[in-house]
């Protein structure tokens, strides 16, 4: 008897509708790795995915064909490459630009104010790819360390895990601590393959040193170590 009354109770209750979308997608692409510039192969691939907004930049023309492959040439020296990419180009609603624009330290990241859109891809790692101007200027990444630290005051964090979002102005970057080997593309990737940090080790895709020419594409021996380590190579 109790258990009818509570179906009853459960059917008679309103229903929530469903939240809008916070982007709605424009196009969708497969980028193999055979279309890298250059090409990289390696005994171990990792695909990506990436959600990218229109008009950003990314989206132009050979544009994510040269970044995937600088970084893949990167990881190629460690014994991995990049795989194929999932493109979504995506157009984000007023709501989620604002969610995205958040600022309040005590409700955690921003970035955790879209990750309840039902059209997020569920494979991992993804990349959030945004113009200069939609959202703050950011290149960051959540891999296993940094997110379960940012986890002990903010639970939600961890759906942060295996995410990396950079917006087109930091990719340009063309300050004197920058050399033409470096990329931030990778230098985000690394964070999450390797579940690195930064380093005084200068030149390096890791680097925090900002002396002429200490971001480049170099990883250490020991950074290639932990890369491989991660991936059971």
């Amino acid at each position: 008897m109790m258990l009818a009354l509570a179906a009853a109770a459960m059917l008679a209750a309103p229903v929530r509708a469903s939240e809008p979308p916070l982007f709605e997608a424009a196009s969708r692409r497969v980028i193999l790795s055979a279309s890298f510039i250059p090409v990289s192969v390696a005994a171990k691939a990792v695909p990506l995915e990436l959600l990218v907004e229109e008009g950003s930049g990314w989206d132009a023309a050979g544009v994510l064909e040269r970044v995937l492959g600088k970084a893949s040439a990167i990881f190629g020296r460690c014994g991995l490459a990049l795989g194929d990419a999932r493109v979504t180009t995506v157009r984000w609603t007023a709501e989620g630009l604002r969610r995205l624009n958040a600022s309040d330290p005590y409700a955690g990241p921003a970035q955790l104010g879209v990750l309840g859109d039902p059209g997020l891809p569920a494979r991992r790692p993804i990349g959030f790819l945004f113009g200069a101007r939609s959202v703050p200027s950011t290149a960051s990444a959540y891999n296993r360390s940094s997110t379960a630290a940012l986890s002990r005051s903010h639970p939600a964090a961890a759906g942060l895990l295996n995410t990396f979002w950079i917006t087109r102005d930091q990719e340009l970057r063309r300050e004197s601590d920058i050399s033409e080997s470096y990329s931030v593309f990778a230098h985000e990737l690394t964070h999450l393959f390797g579940d690195l940090p930064h380093t005084p080790e200068s030149p390096n895709l890791m680097t925090d040193a900002s002396t002429p020419g200490a971001k480049s594409g170099d990883l250490l021996e020991a950074q290639c170590v932990e890369i491989r380590r991660l991936y059971g190579l």
